[in-house]
């Protein structure tokens, strides 16, 4: 009796150092560039880009009061969220200015871009709410051209701890930005 019971532990005691399964959710954000008619230019540089420090993280952060945020335990971002955020505002620039190819900072020295943006995202989060919240600061420098500095500011609405809600209105917000971006590159030049 005592052998049958100890083969019995035995054959169970794999399954409690086996491996587990992972059951976080990946997230990345939505590229969607939708090409304008206008001619487009040789090339659009993007960056310097930066993100606050405290979302280099792989976990998505939640605004959970003026001074807190919460980082999400199981819904991580499938990439690093600066290569994400770069990747899905190029690719709306390149459809919005447009631009035959996006070239991210630094460009090389002996041919830089016939437009220039840089942006420093303030707040990239979403909100214990619903939704979430976009704020960046940026200067778009056609070349030759003087800088035209801006914000973009987006609160978007969505419902409480719906993380993939809160995902797609990040990108509501990318949207938005690149609109902005895309509307100071076509400025007449002074």
């Amino acid at each position: 009796m005592r052998t049958l019971a100890l083969v019995v532990a035995l054959a169970l005691l794999p399954g409690c150092f086996g491996p587990r399964t992972d059951t976080s959710r990946y997230f990345t954000l939505p590229v969607d560039g939708t090409p304008s008619a206008a001619a487009a230019i040789p090339a659009l540089g993007l960056g310097p880009l930066t993100l606050p420090p405290y979302l280099s993280r792989p976990e998505v952060a939640t605004r959970v009061g003026p001074e807190q945020v919460a980082y999400a335990t199981g819904d991580r971002w499938a990439a690093p969220l600066d290569e994400l955020v770069a990747r899905a505002l190029s690719e709306q620039l390149r459809a919005r200015i447009p631009a035959r190819e996006v070239v991210r900072w630094p460009w090389p020295l002996g041919s830089p871009p016939e437009v220039s943006a840089s942006v420093e995202l303030i707040r990239f989060e979403a909100e214990a709410s619903g939704g979430a919240t976009v704020i960046a600061r940026w200067r778009v420098t056609p070349r030759g051209g003087r800088p035209i500095d801006g914000e973009t500011r987006l609160r978007e609405r969505g419902p409480a701890g719906d993380v993939p809600a809160s995902v797609a209105a990040l990108g509501k917000g990318l949207s938005a930005l690149a609109a902005d971006l895309a509307a100071a590159a076509r400025a007449p030049a002074n």
